[in-house]
C-alpha cells in the first residue's frame, strides 16, 4: 500500500512538473500566428501597423486588455522597434497580457549613385517648423543634410522629419483597435523611442484624453519646443546621460542638432498638471534596482498623476536594458512592406527585459479617469 502511493505521489509530482512547464512556455513563449500586418489608407497613402495579442486574449473572450502603442524612431521600422530597440516587447506583452500595436512611420528608399537609403520618421510638427521671432534655429552647420521626402513641399534647413498627418494616423489607429479588438480604454498607453519619442510627446499633448499615460525615451524633441497636454496625463521621460544624438545638456548633437533639455519638458508638463513644486525621488522600483536616477513631481492637481524623469547613468541614445544602435532593420513580418532594408539578425530575445518591465511598472500605476 504504501509503495502504491509513493508511485502515486511521484507520478502526482511529475505530472505536476510537466505542467509548470507547459504554462511557463505558455507565458513566456511568442507565437508568430498572434502577431499581424493591417494597413489603413490614410491622406491617400496606404499605412502599416502591427498588432500582437497575447495568447491569453484567445483563451478569455470576455475580458478587455489594455493597450500599448509602440513608436520607432528615425529610419526605423515598427517590427525593428518590437525586435530589437525594446528587446522583445512581444515577450513583455505576452507576460503582462495586453494588446501591442506598432505603427509604422512613413518611409521610401532613396538612391545615392549606387547605394539605397531607407528613410522612415515621424512628423511631430515642431521637427520641422521654422524658428519663432526671437526664437533661434534648432540647428546649425548641417554637415549631411536630410534629404527631403517627396510629400514636402516646405523643408528648411533644419527640418528631417516627415510632413505627413502622423497625428491624425496614429488616432486613427488607436479608435480602430480599440473598436476591432476587446481593448480597455481605460488603461490606453504610448511610448517611443528618438522621434517615436518625440511623437508620444506631441500626441500625449495633441490627444491626452485617449491615453491613461505616455513615456518618452530619448524623444528628439527641438529645443525651445517640447509642448504641455491640453489636460492633465502622467508622463514618463527617460534619458541617457552620454545621449550624443539627443545630448541632455543643451550642447549642439552629433548630427548639428539642438534638443529640449529633459528637465525643460518635465518642469513644464509638471507645471501643466499644477503638481508640487518640490522635486522627489521616484518610487519606481526598478528604476532604483538598475541604477537609475529618476525624480518626480506630484500631488498635481488630479489625485494620482505624476511626472517622472529618469536619467540611465553612463547611457546613451538607447532603451533601458538595450544597447545604442539597435532596431534599424526589419523583421520577416515586413519583408514585403519595407522589402529595401535589413533583416534583423540573431535570435529572438529568450529573457524578458528589466527595461519593458521598468517601463510597465509606471504604466501599469495609471487608468484613465472619467472616460
Amino acid at each position: 500500500m504504501r509503495s502504491l502511493l509513493g508511485l502515486m505521489n511521484q507520478f502526482l509530482l511529475i505530472t505536476k512538473i510537466l505542467l509548470l512547464g507547459i504554462v511557463s512556455f505558455n507565458v513566456l513563449g511568442i507565437d508568430k500566428n498572434n502577431f499581424s500586418s493591417h494597413t489603413i489608407v490614410w491622406q491617400g497613402v496606404e499605412r502599416e501597423y502591427l498588432i500582437y495579442l497575447p495568447e491569453e486574449y484567445k483563451d478569455s473572450k470576455k475580458e478587455y486588455f489594455p493597450l500599448l502603442v509602440g513608436l520607432h524612431g528615425y529610419v526605423g521600422t515598427s517590427s525593428g522597434f518590437e525586435r530589437e530597440t525594446s528587446k522583445g516587447l512581444n515577450l513583455h506583452a505576452e507576460k503582462e497580457n495586453y494588446i501591442a500595436v506598432y505603427p509604422q512611420g512613413s518611409h521610401f528608399n532613396t538612391t545615392k549613385g549606387d547605394k539605397s537609403t531607407f528613410v522612415s520618421s515621424w512628423n511631430d510638427i515642431v521637427s520641422n517648423a521654422e524658428p519663432a521671432m526671437g526664437q533661434p534655429p534648432s540647428c546649425s552647420h548641417i554637415t549631411n543634410p536630410v534629404i527631403r521626402p517627396k510629400e514636402c513641399s516646405n523643408f528648411g534647413l533644419c527640418a528631417w522629419t516627415s510632413c505627413y498627418d502622423d497625428l491624425g494616423f496614429l488616432k486613427q489607429v488607436i479608435e480602430i483597435v480599440s473598436r476591432s479588438h476587446r481593448v480597455n480604454i481605460k488603461r490606453r498607453y504610448m511610448v517611443g523611442l528618438s522621434n517615436g519619442g518625440a511623437m508620444a510627446h506631441k500626441f500625449a499633448c495633441t490627444y491626452p484624453d485617449l491615453l491613461a499615460a505616455a513615456v518618452a525615451v530619448a524623444p528628439s524633441i527641438a529645443k525651445g519646443r517640447s509642448c504641455i497636454p491640453i489636460s492633465s496625463l502622467p508622463y514618463l521621460q527617460i534619458y541617457g546621460e552620454n545621449d550624443k544624438t539627443t545630448p541632455p545638456d543643451d550642447s549642439q548633437s552629433s548630427g548639428g542638432y539642438f534638443y529640449e533639455n529633459p528637465f525643460t519638458s518635465f518642469n513644464s508638463w509638471s507645471d501643466s498638471m499644477k503638481c508640487n513644486t518640490q522635486i522627489t525621488k521616484s518610487d519606481l522600483l526598478i528604476a532604483e534596482k538598475k541604477g537609475l536616477i529618476c525624480r518626480a513631481r506630484t500631488q498635481c492637481e488630479i489625485n494620482g498623476h505624476e511626472v517622472i524623469n529618469c536619467m540611465m547613468p553612463k547611457g546613451g541614445h538607447h532603451w533601458p536594458g538595450q544597447t545604442s544602435d539597435a532596431g534599424y532593420c526589419r523583421n520577416d513580418i515586413q519583408k514585403d512592406t519595407v522589402a529595401n532594408y535589413f533583416g534583423c539578425k540573431g535570435n529572438y530575445p529568450s529573457e524578458v527585459n528589466w527595461g519593458n518591465d521598468m517601463i510597465w511598472e509606471f504604466l501599469n500605476k495609471h487608468r484613465k479617469i472619467n472616460d
